[in-house]
């Protein structure tokens, strides 16, 4: 029996012989295949150098494995083929990557871009743009929130979501056009096989989006309560808030458009914030409960004097109110703090026991002589001033309150003065009542505006305190620079036209004098300088006023105005 040889030597010696056995023919390209299986040496058994033959067994199949794979290579016939395959592959590559090169589109859309349903592939900018305006994008859309473990839910429609047209055109016009030639050639490719659906670019209507995160604020937290102050009858009632929703959507508006943006519908986080009610300070609640007192005022319409009464007004005590303003906390109990009353200066009591409590000036001039129309005008004219209000600071017209002197306003034919001429006009007669009117005024002590003496001298009227009036232009105004308001009353019957300022008497009281000192030149024209002399009730003189001089031309005095 042969007994086999444990000797290592002789095993590594066999080694080379199995291996020769497997050479492989070049002209075979897979003759190893067609090969009947190649035994195995027998194992020799398990002895203490087990490990070793292990080893012998596995360089064997790396062997054969080696062999086959050189048979292959160095097979002619098989490189032939290989490398026109590879060659054919690498020509459809080439040829495929040349066509997707040249057809990539520069002033167009890729081919087989949507955006949504929407096909955007070879439309210019422009017609994308356009496209997308003509389309509604995001219609049912749904939109969820999510905030300290609560939900909240809303539409396209309630926030205003649709597509922004010029963003969206350039984000389909841009795809496949970043620059690099091989990525938008794969692109290309790619895009010859399949479509790209981009989601349109979000825009909303930010008062309507700001509106629903408010809705989901206080939906969490409640709404914020401020503290309020409630006026009662001697004391302010400060009403505690509550802490509740602060109502700035301002960061979550930013989430919401970034989530939008990066496609994302649903589950957006959002930051929502509680805040408690600002402090009530002390100033606070002082602008809160403070009140001017208001003076009583009069109101004058169609020459009737309304008095609109006083209102007291409030003031605090601020070292009473700071000490209970400390117990005021946001969801506590209503907070009392007293105030005290402040009182107006002038009351409607005041008003109505000053106001036309006397007649600061009378003046009258006699009209006797006068025709009977012409006694109509006076009395007419006496009529139309009669009554007048004039308010403190207010300018008083004679023309404008008189109005055309015309048949239809009542007046007559009498004789006047026009361009140096007693003529017959209408209205002749009317000069004497703003005369009278004007030298009353004087006397009253109020302010001159304008005032114009006759071309002539007058008979019923000293030089100087004439005033000629005309409706087509030359008026007599005053303004009452008193502190009430003052009453016209003018009267005229049997001869004698009456006029009254009757107001609010001066504080202190005062008399006034009027000195006519008059010059007539060997020409005959009179010249009159006039000055208003006012006193105390002491006789003490408190101001002197010189007004415009009056100057007359020589014609016979007439009694015509």
């Amino acid at each position: 029996m042969e007994v086999e040889s444990k000797n290592p030597k002789k095993s590594e010696a066999a080694e080379p012989e199995r291996k020769d056995s497997y050479d492989i023919e070049e002209e075979d390209d897979f003759a190893s295949l067609n090969e009947p299986e190649i035994q195995s040496e027998p194992q020799p058994e398990k002895t203490d150098n087990a490990d070793n033959t292990e080893i012998k067994t596995d360089k064997s199949i790396f062997a054969k494995a080696s062999a086959v794979v050189s048979r292959f290579i160095n097979n002619s016939s098989a490189k032939k083929a290989a490398l026109i395959s590879l060659a054919s592959i690498a020509a459809a590559f080439l040829i495929t990557y040349i066509i997707c090169i040249a057809t990539l589109p520069t002033d167009k859309v890729a081919r087989n871009v949507y955006a949504e349903n929407l096909r955007l592939g070879g439309l210019s900018y422009e017609e994308a743009l356009q496209a997308i305006q003509n389309t509604s994008m995001f219609e049912g859309q749904e939109i969820t929130l999510t905030s300290n473990d609560q939900t909240f839910s809303m539409s396209s429609a309630d926030i205003g979501l649709s597509a922004s047209p010029e963003e969206t055109a350039q984000k389909a016009f841009s795809y496949g056009k970043t620059g690099k030639t091989m990525k938008d050639a794969l692109t290309s490719f790619g895009l010859l096989f399949h479509k790209h659906v981009l989601v349109p670019v979000a825009q909303t209507d930010t008062a309507k989006l700001d509106e629903k995160i408010n809705e989901f604020g206080i939906q969490i937290f409640g709404n914020l309560a401020k503290h309020t102050v409630e006026i009662g009858d001697g004391k302010a009632i400060v009403h505690p808030g509550s802490t509740g929703y602060n109502g700035n959507p301002e960061k979550a508006r930013e989430e919401i458009m970034t989530a939008l943006r990066n496609e994302q519908f649903t589950d957006i986080p959002v930051t929502l914030e509680s805040a408690d009610p600002d402090e009530l300070t002390l100033q606070d609640f002082d602008n809160a409960v403070y009140k001017d007192p208001t003076d009583a005022y009069f109101v004058i319409e169609n020459n009737d004097v309304t008095i609109v009464p006083e209102e007291t007004g409030r003031y605090i005590n601020k070292d009473e109110a700071a000490a209970l303003l400390a117990n005021v906390h946001a969801g506590g109990e209503p907070v009392e703090i007293p105030f005290y009353p402040a009182y107006a200066d002038i009351t409607a009591e005041t008003l109505n026991a000053n106001l036309f409590n006397g007649t600061m000036a009378s003046y009258s001039t006699s009209y006797g002589g006068s025709t009977a129309n012409r006694a109509a005008n006076v009395a007419r004219a006496a009529e139309l001033i009669n009554g007048t209000v004039v308010a403190p600071g207010d300018v008083f017209s004679f023309n404008d309150t008189v109005g055309a002197r015309t048949v239809a306003n009542g007046f007559s034919t009498a004789k006047e003065y026009v361009d140096g001429k007693s003529v017959d006009g209408i209205g002749g007669g009317t000069c004497q009542v703003s005369s009278t009117l004007y030298s009353a005024v004087l006397y009253a002590s109020l302010e001159i505006v304008t005032r114009t003496n006759h071309m002539f001298t007058v008979s019923y009227i000293p030089n100087g305190q004439d005033a000629t009036v005309s409706d087509t232009g030359v008026d007599f105004k005053f303004r009452n620079n008193s502190k009430y308001p003052i009453k016209i009353v003018a009267n005229a019957g049997g001869g004698t036209i009456t006029v009254s300022i009757v107001g609010t008497g001066w504080d202190p009281p005062r008399k006034v004098k009027i000195v006519n000192s008059s010059s007539t030149s060997p020409s005959g024209v009179t010249t009159t300088n006039t000055v208003r002399y006012t006193y105390d009730t002491d006789g003490n003189l408190i101001d002197t006023h010189t007004l415009p001089y009056s100057r007359y031309n020589p014609y016979p005095t007439a009694t015509p105005g």
